[in-house]
C-alpha cells in the first residue's frame, strides 16, 4: 500500500495517525458496549475501507 499522505511532514502524519487510532479505539469501545463482537467490528471496518478504496 502506498503512503496516503506523502506530502505532509512526518509530525503531521504522526498526529493524524494518533487521531485515527483514538477514533478507532473509541469506536471499538462503543461497539463492545453495544454487544458487537470483535469479529463483526473488524468486518465492518474492512468493508468500509474497501468501499473507500473503490470510490
Amino acid at each position: 500500500m502506498t503512503d496516503p499522505l506523502p506530502r505532509l511532514p512526518e509530525a503531521t502524519r504522526a498526529a493524524v495517525r494518533a487521531v485515527l487510532l483514538a477514533e478507532l479505539t473509541a469506536a471499538g469501545r462503543r461497539a463492545r458496549a453495544a454487544g458487537c463482537t470483535p469479529e463483526a467490528l473488524t468486518a465492518l471496518f474492512e468493508a468500509r475501507r474497501r468501499s473507500l478504496e473503490n470510490g
